[in-house]
């Protein structure tokens, strides 16, 4: 193979090793912002649309973002190795010296397997140089699957768009095209199951042409079709399915993704946590860089006249509750109207009327919603609550917020203490 390698090619090859280390030290400080920038932007979109396919979206670059934050973190750990194997073979050209070696028989052995210093710099080089590989493959792998997903699955805002009947019959279709892609999954995976078999592989062909295109697999096929035919399939196999999941594994540790399924306010923070001091509810004490995701007041000691109170308006709430404000952010007036229709607000069990609404959004977090300042000069020195509990008109407003796994319709509570 070196001898049909042109010489520019292998003079490349051979210096490899100087963009790999650049390449990989310089993207995993950049990547990780970027997965930040993803999630931090996935959650705001939820709040403001209320629908699940922001998250999923995210998750997903997320994870192939992960594939080349962990294939270069390998990378640069067994590159350390390799420098570590080349300044031993520089210090002892002659490497290991087995006949000064004098150990029994049975352990003998075992030395004359070990490899030498330069053929252990050689083996450590060529798995590095494959790993740098592998993370670009599994990578462009993610991205495809994600393309394939986004353009097969409908979105949940169709519902409302083309009825819940046509909605329904764009999910069959989404299941049957699902079930191709799946298809596609298991040869992918089977390194060519379907294509080794001639009866399958006709009927196979036309799902195939589709989903290399949906997939990306023209980015990707040299390297597949290198890997499989140097490779052992077996490990191969086991290889591919263990680093794809370390890479989801990796996402779903940061916060569980699939939360936004299973448990909606637990993902996006809105249960209300009776009797805990909550830093997020305070604007001065609230870490740097973490989100409201519910509501705030200015401090929990509080000198001023007025209560400070923002709100971050959630969307998916405002839907439960049989609201449509989205028609009206064109009016201010009718949009803060429907914005107080929904939220109801309580110091100390006492209903506070006659406050104004106004639109905000948060200039540190970049969250959306309403905020208000509540008059509280009469209110005596010492702790207080603030409570705001959702509008829900019916039981089955109340029933809906329970479905969402809130336990009642209070949506926070935030102790304060007037100085």
């Amino acid at each position: 193979m070196r001898q049909n390698t042109p010489e520019w090619l292998q003079d490349i090859q051979d210096k490899s090793w100087e963009p790999e280390l650049f390449i990989s030290g310089g993207a995993i400080f950049f990547l990780l912002q970027v997965s930040d920038w993803l999630h931090r932007q996935s959650i705001l979109l939820l709040q403001q649309e209320g629908y699940y396919e922001p998250v999923l979206i995210a998750a997903l670059l997320t994870a192939a973002l992960n594939a080349l934050i962990f294939g270069f973190s390998v990378h640069l750990v067994l590159r350390g190795f390799w420098v570590a194997a080349v300044t031993l073979s520089y210090a002892f050209p002659e490497g290991i010296r087995r006949k000064k070696i004098r150990y029994h028989e049975q352990y003998q052995k075992h030395v004359d397997k070990v490899h030498d210093t330069v053929d252990n710099v050689i083996r450590l080089e060529t798995i590095c140089s494959l790993i740098f590989s592998l993370s670009f493959f599994f990578f462009i792998i993610i991205v495809g699957a994600f393309i394939t997903l986004m353009i097969i699955i409908p979105h949940s805002q169709l519902a409302e768009q083309v009825g819940m009947q046509t909605f329904w019959i764009l999910r069959i279709v989404s299941c049957f095209f699902l079930f191709l892609a799946f298809l596609y999954l298991v040869d992918f995976f089977s390194l060519g199951y379907f294509k080794k078999h001639k009866s399958w592989s006709k009927l196979y062909y036309p799902i195939y042409r589709i989903f290399s295109l949906t997939t990306l697999a023209p980015f990707y096929r040299t390297t597949y079709y290198t890997l499989v035919s140097n490779l052992s399939s077996r490990w191969l196999i086991l290889g591919g399915i263990a680093y794809i999941l370390v890479a989801f594994g990796l996402t779903l540790t940061r916060r569980a993704s699939l939360d936004v399924y299973l448990d909606m306010p637990s993902y996006l923070n809105i249960q209300p946590r009776a009797h805990t001091h909550d830093l997020r509810y305070y604007e001065e004490q609230r870490p740097q860089g973490q989100m409201i995701e519910h509501m705030s007041i200015q401090s929990e000691i509080i000198a001023d006249d007025f209560l400070r109170l923002f709100i971050v308006h959630q969307k998916i709430i405002e839907r439960l509750l049989g609201k449509n404000c989205e028609d009206s952010r064109m009016s201010p007036l009718t949009y803060f109207e429907c914005c107080s229709d929904i939220y109801r607000v309580y110091i100390d069990t006492h209903y506070q009327m006659g406050y104004h609404w106004q639109f905000h959004t948060h200039p540190q977090t970049g969250e959306m919603g309403v905020i208000t300042f509540i008059p509280i000069m009469d209110l005596p020195p010492g702790e207080h609550m603030l409570k705001v509990v959702l509008n829900a008109e019916s039981g089955e407003h109340l029933q809906n917020l329970m479905q969402l796994g809130l336990n009642s319709a209070t949506y926070a509570e935030i102790p304060f203490w007037r100085q």
